[in-house]
């Protein structure tokens, strides 16, 4: 029966994986946008597709972040440039935005950022983590959306995606809480909305039935964004 259950919310995590990553073919673009993270692989990928002619420059946004001052004692943007250039990225090509605590942030001050830089892309590669797809072209489509962009992700599977740090369990967490701020914060104006089928609904209450729920979002307090 363990097995059983064990199997069935595997199976239900791997739904809510698939609904998360959108999978848009790549494309060139005039410029790359990493929105930073716990997973330092997102930014090896932009460097790979940068020597690959994807994109002539890189933008890293990402601030101080509640999970990951710990790991780098810095602003996730300046740990991904140092990576960046680990994988041979000049500086004349990374552009770092260090201030963003969300999605939002990240779309606000990167296009400061661009802007003071004078960048003026007519086209934008963003790329994050795979279960971030979706949640981050909902909110481009919603606080950029003149914007062309295609969101992309490193190839990394469900299965082998948990690393040092990082376990299957709380793997299976934040799929559920990054699947429950699709509907919640469209409701709230913060994301464009996304049909949801049926069947990735039913998961989704299956696994909040299972206990997975240490990410859902707080109702009574929503995060702060920016005023502009």
């Amino acid at each position: 029966m363990k097995n059983l259950i064990e199997n069935r919310v595997l199976l239900a995590a791997k739904t809510i994986w698939d609904y998360l990553k959108v999978g848009m073919p790549l494309q060139k673009a005039d410029g790359m946008l990493i929105f930073c993270s716990n997973d330092l692989r997102v930014a090896e990928y932009a460097a790979e597709l940068y020597h690959l002619g994807y994109a002539p420059w890189i933008c890293s946004s990402g601030g101080v972040g509640r999970l990951t001052y710990d790991l780098y004692h810095k602003p996730e943007a300046e740990a991904f440039a140092d990576m960046l250039r680990c994988r041979s990225v000049p500086d004349t090509a990374i552009l770092i935005e260090n201030q963003a605590t969300n999605t939002a942030e990240n779309i606000f001050f990167s296009q400061q950022i661009l802007k003071q830089n004078h960048k003026n892309p007519a086209s934008l590669l963003v790329l994050q983590k795979p279960y971030m797809e979706r949640r981050t072209l909902a909110a481009l489509l919603q606080y950029w959306p003149e914007m062309p962009v295609i969101t992309a992700s490193p190839p990394i599977p469900f299965k082998t995606y948990p690393f040092p740090g990082f376990s299957r369990e709380e793997l299976i967490h934040v799929l559920v809480g990054d699947f429950q701020r699709i509907q919640l914060y469209a409701e709230r104006g913060w994301q464009a909305p996304q049909q949801i089928p049926q069947q990735v609904w039913k998961d989704y209450l299956y696994l909040i039935q299972n206990g997975y729920t240490n990410q859902l979002a707080d109702a009574s307090s929503p995060p702060a964004l920016p005023l502009f």
